[in-house]
């Protein structure tokens, strides 16, 4: 995992959309979110959805929602390592399939996590991406 971390960190190169894919698909895997995020994934994600291609911005929100899929505790790291505030800037300047993903749903869900409720949990739903 810390290679394709380290990979996809290193903006200079173009494996940042490479990597970030992989990812992608790696995090499907519960083992593999734990390790995501035990290599400093998170702060990197939220770093491409700030100054990444649209491309990688979108890769980028579809690992950290899968991320958050399973833990209140992620949620937690996600919206502390200020997901939130660029996540509402790609709702409304993304592709129309980045704003479908960052959807006012997602982030109330956000919201929710912030205020130490976790509503997914509550209904058993999760959110409609």
């Amino acid at each position: 995992m810390k290679p394709l971390v380290e990979l996809m960190a290193d903006f200079g190169s173009n494996m940042v959309d490479k990597s970030a894919s992989v990812l992608s698909v790696l995090v499907t895997v519960p083992e593999a979110r734990t390790a995501l995020v035990e290599e400093g994934g998170i702060p990197i994600l939220v770093e491409i959805i700030e100054v990444g291609s649209q491309r990688q911005k979108e890769i980028a929100v579809v690992i950290l929602l899968q991320i958050c899929e399973e833990s209140v505790v992620y949620h937690s790291m996600v919206a502390r390592e200020g997901a939130i505030p660029p996540w509402v800037a790609l709702s409304q300047t993304g592709t129309s399939r980045a704003k479908q993903k960052v959807s006012n749903r997602l982030l109330a869900w956000f919201a929710d996590v912030a205020k130490g409720r976790d509503s997914n949990r509550a209904s058993k739903t999760t959110p409609v991406l």
